[in-house]
């Protein structure tokens, strides 16, 4: 194989494709980037670590065809210390791999293109197509809560349901919950109705995050029975999907409540904020302390006490219920939560020191809904 590419364009291409290379796998050939040439002036560049994957497509010009295997990580490195111009690839018999530009020439060995693991299937009557800003928002807004070493399979994933207008994601690691849900429309490809449901992995949605943009472009996904499909731009990137029944979550939702208050997200942030420096004990020997909410008729009181210092602070809150409560949080899980809200007020809800906060936009918005639960402490006295 011989081809002749632009640097700019071998490096574009080259730098999505290292999210999908795996440096922890016993099979060598997925550790690697596939180069195979269509026709003569194409290049399809893939990688798969057998769990996630991407692929696209280049204009080369292509001197002697073939397919052959090549280190990522090397090869990205080496293109990157290039000169600018034309970068020449190629690979002889003896699978050995030349890349020259200018008067400089690396060599690396290669692997034969049929030693690649063999991709997933593609093709599926569920093809739609989504708002790129819309997904991406969902998923920065959710993703904090999912699993990462959960014994439930499914938790280790986020819940995503589409419809034909609207987009609900959830993540759930067992101490906190995410519910995100948007009105937002879903262009069907084809003769079946976007409405199905997925977990995917929470290790792919860092790379799905890469490849979505804050435009108003759409996204191309496609679901098959294991897999989901993403093509944006002539990149596609494609992911496992995890097999099971996700957690009935709705049930974990209080139905009502004896203490409701809305206080201002921004406010509340930077008290727990300030809160954070002194639960977050970094001792050698310290369990992480926790932070000690107060609510009372027209203010929260929180305070932390560590082996390395205590903390007080009080803000204002608007107590619609006019009980109070005192109740204990992992101060950094109730930070992300009120992070990811944005929204100007929240209205946080609570029955007991031992039941959840949940956390709800303080007005109703028809066009987009979120719902955030943490749960508490249990309190030394």
């Amino acid at each position: 194989m011989i081809i002749k590419v632009s640097k700019e364009i071998l490096t574009n291409a080259v730098t999505p494709l290292l999210g999908a290379v795996s440096n922890k796998n016993t099979l060598a050939a997925v550790e690697g980037i596939l180069l195979t040439t269509n026709g003569d002036d194409y290049c399809t560049l893939t990688s798969f670590d057998l769990e996630k994957g991407y692929r696209t497509k280049i204009p080369v010009k292509v001197l002697e065809s073939g397919s052959f295997i090549i280190g990522g990580q090397r090869f990205s490195q080496i293109i990157r210390a290039m000169p600018e111009g034309e970068i020449t690839v190629s690979v002889d018999q003896r699978l050995r791999a030349k890349i020259s530009g200018g008067r400089s020439e690396f060599e690396l060995s290669a692997m034969d293109g049929a030693d690649f693991p063999t991709l997933p299937e593609f093709r599926s009557e569920t093809v739609f197509s989504v708002n790129q800003g819309v997904l991406r928002s969902m998923i920065v807004r959710t993703s904090f809560a999912v699993a990462q070493n959960e014994s439930r399979a499914a938790l280790n994933g986020a819940f995503f349901s589409f419809s034909s207008e609207k987009i609900s994601i959830v993540g759930c690691d067992g101490n906190r919950l995410a519910i995100r849900t948007q009105k937002c429309k879903v262009t069907k490809h084809g003769e079946k109705e976007p409405d199905i449901s997925i977990i995917l992995p929470g290790k792919t949605l860092s790379e799905l995050l890469k490849m979505l943009k804050s435009e108003d472009e759409e996204i191309k996904i496609t679901v098959t029975r294991r897999n989901a499909v993403f093509e944006s731009e002539g990149l596609l990137f494609f992911s496992r999907l995890i097999d099971g029944e996700y957690l009935d979550y709705g049930k974990f939702i209080p139905s009502s409540s004896k203490i409701s208050c809305v206080i201002e997200t921004e406010t509340f942030i930077e008290s727990l904020e300030r809160a954070f420096l002194v639960s977050e004990d970094k001792t050698v020997g310290q369990t992480k302390s926790y932070v000690r909410c107060k609510f009372c008729e027209d203010s929260l009181k929180l305070s932390s006490v560590s082996a390395n210092g205590r903390v007080s602070d009080e803000i204002y809150i608007e107590n619609e219920s006019g009980q109070t409560l005192e109740i204990g949080f992992n101060c950094r899980f109730l930070l992300e939560a009120l992070k990811a809200c944005g929204s100007e007020k929240v209205k946080c809800e609570m029955n007991t020191p031992l039941s959840c906060m949940v956390i709800k936009p303080s007005v109703a918005n028809e066009e987009e809904d979120f719902l955030y639960l943490v749960l508490p402490i249990r309190m030394k006295d």
